[in-house]
């Protein structure tokens, strides 16, 4: 379905110098080792937002490269007075790298509310900030889209699994990353090919690569939907301190629920960890999904909350 005005030239990461400009100052001021966490938020303009990306994330980093040819290209890209942008021993440093970042993120489809992230990613400063772009243009770009088709399909109540038709081909570049992301967000053909030729809307404070952290500064690593069968019932932030603490075998849960700010107890049955590993010391571990079972993922999942309060929907950090 891959219409023919629209280019299927693959994307050219190289265009994009932000994120290695951001690597080399680190690799200066000797903090490109740096063990760093952050949080790729998303603010949804309505009442939630769907999780999209994670695939064409780890289909990045299996191609993930700094070549020969990569390098020289960056060894001659200069200023206006002609000297070399990057210096030498960071093109060594580039040349060498072994990625060893760990990306943890909720699986697409996923519906997330407001102050969730879409992903929560551990490494060296430099490395991180080398897969910015990387972040945003299939993260955070794939779930505003695959969010905004998502949205007519909660104001029309229309659910239905069956209505999941043969996926489409896409090209690896952002005009095939919008067919994909509307595709499992459950837009119609015609909404898909109208994505094709819209703009993205520009960041919104606190959105991007940012923190997440509990009174103590501790940060975010994991969300606990808890469920009373298949009904959701509120949503429970962890650091690594109250993972731990909080049992499996636990079936009620105390939290501090971030609409009202008081504490709030739910019994449960069941819970589901919302975010799971993409990239495990650089090496990506998703396997490949269907477009047509993330599609119905996300049909399930706004189903289950569509009878949901989400304005009251409890969520917050454990206690």
């Amino acid at each position: 379905m891959v219409d023919s005005t629209f280019s299927t030239a693959p994307f050219d990461w190289l265009s994009d110098l932000g994120p290695a400009f951001a690597a080399q100052e680190s690799w200066l001021d000797g903090s490109y080792n740096r063990p760093a966490l952050f949080h790729l938020m998303y603010k949804p303009m309505e009442p939630f937002a769907i999780a999209c990306g994670a695939g064409l994330l780890a289909e990045h980093v299996r191609k993930f490269r700094f070549s020969v040819d990569v390098i020289q290209h960056f060894g001659q890209i200069t200023d206006e007075h002609g000297r070399s942008v990057f210096q030498e021993s960071f093109l060594n440093y580039l040349q060498r790298l072994h990625l060893r970042v760990q990306v943890n993120a909720a699986p697409e489809g996923t519906l997330l509310l407001p102050g969730e992230p879409i992903m929560i990613v551990q490494g060296p400063i430099a490395q991180i900030r080398l897969l910015e772009s990387a972040f945003r243009l299939l993260l955070w770009e794939s779930t505003h889209w695959a969010t905004m088709a998502a949205i007519s399909r909660w104001k029309s109540g229309k659910w239905t699994e069956e209505d999941t038709p043969s996926a489409p081909g896409y090209p690896f570049n952002p005009d095939g990353w919008k067919i994909r992301a509307a595709f499992i967000g459950g837009a119609s053909t015609d909404e898909i090919l109208g994505n094709v030729g819209k703009t993205i809307r520009q960041s919104f404070p606190g959105e991007g690569l940012t923190s997440l952290e509990y009174k103590s500064g501790e940060p975010m690593v994991q969300i606990r939907r808890l469920f009373k069968g298949n009904t959701p019932l509120g949503d429970v932030w962890l650091t690594t301190a109250q993972e731990e603490e909080a049992s499996v075998s636990k079936t009620r849960a105390r939290f501090t629920d971030e609409n009202s700010n008081k504490p709030t107890e739910i019994q449960m049955t069941r819970f589901q960890n919302l975010y799971q590993p993409v990239l495990v010391k650089g090496h990506p571990v998703l396997a490949p999904s269907r477009l047509g079972y993330l599609r119905q993922r996300m049909l399930k999942q706004t189903e289950a909350f569509h009878k949901a309060d989400l304005k009251k929907y409890p969520h917050g950090w454990y206690l």
